[in-house]
């Protein structure tokens, strides 16, 4: 979140709306965000919303989709968030994505399951004060200057299999890697067997991925596998994450597209 210079804000109803830059080292070759950034950004704000639509309950990201449009070059990306459903055991929120707040650049649904809240979380509060804001304070003095994969450590190993070393900087507060982090493994290994099996550059544009287990044990690994084959330069992929152990901690399917 520091990296990305992610902001946000609230409504009175707690309803939140994010911005995120994109630059070169977040674009991909078409101009528009990473699908893994993009993940990061409706995460981020999804968990936000969360906190006030679940309360008194807790609420734990159980899985994620997002679709993206061909927006073209962008320079700002925002995401509207909305309560789609409050039921007794779950949360569903959508986030409508703009290319600089004109362009449909396409959408993201998150599913949470609501759980009773954890007793070290009891008097966490949110700040539902007017006003935009960084997510992440840090974002005042740290800046993204290389590519967001390597700044992650991100590694392919061969078209279709990606790792990261589990480090604290990619880990979420109970320290398993970070929900948003699944998705960057998942969408280069997924782009990378588009790579691979187009012979030129290649975006993740579709993503729906299920949370399985915490990911607790390092390296976690991705493994994309072609469903199908190629056709009218899109290709399809199942792809699984597995941790240090072998474990599988998240699933999901993806589309990619050639540029």
């Amino acid at each position: 979140m520091s990296l990305l210079g992610l902001e946000s804000e609230q409504d009175e109803h707690g309803d939140v709306r994010g911005w995120m830059p994109v630059t070169p080292f977040t674009a991909s070759p078409d101009g528009m965000p990473r699908l893994a950034t993009v993940a990061m950004l409706v995460d981020a704000l999804g968990g936000m919303r969360s906190i006030t639509a679940s309360d008194p309950d807790w609420a734990f990201t159980a899985d994620m989709s997002i679709h993206l449009l061909p927006a073209g070059p962008t320079d700002l990306l925002q995401a509207d968030l909305h309560v789609r459903r409050r039921g007794r055991r779950t949360l569903v929120i959508e986030a409508e994505l703009l290319a600089d707040g004109q362009r449909p650049a396409g959408s993201a649904l998150l599913t949470f399951a609501v759980v009773p809240r954890p007793e070290h979380l009891v008097n966490i509060t949110i700040n539902m004060t007017p006003g935009r804001r960084k997510m992440n304070p840090n974002s005042e003095h740290e800046k993204l200057e290389s590519n967001y994969f390597d700044e992650l450590e991100l590694l392919v190993t061969s078209p279709g299999l990606t790792s990261i070393a589990l480090r604290p900087v990619v880990c979420n507060t109970v320290g398993a890697l970070h929900g948003a982090i699944h998705a960057s493994l998942i969408d280069e290994a997924s782009a990378s067997l588009g790579r691979s099996a187009f012979g030129t550059d290649a975006i993740t544009t579709d993503l729906h991925l299920a949370y399985l287990e915490l990911g607790r044990v390092g390296p976690l690994t991705a493994t994309a596998t072609a469903i199908g084959d190629p056709a009218n330069g899109r290709l399809a992929a199942s792809v699984d994450v597995r941790d240090g152990n072998g474990e599988l901690v998240s699933t999901a399917t993806t589309e990619v597209v050639a540029l």
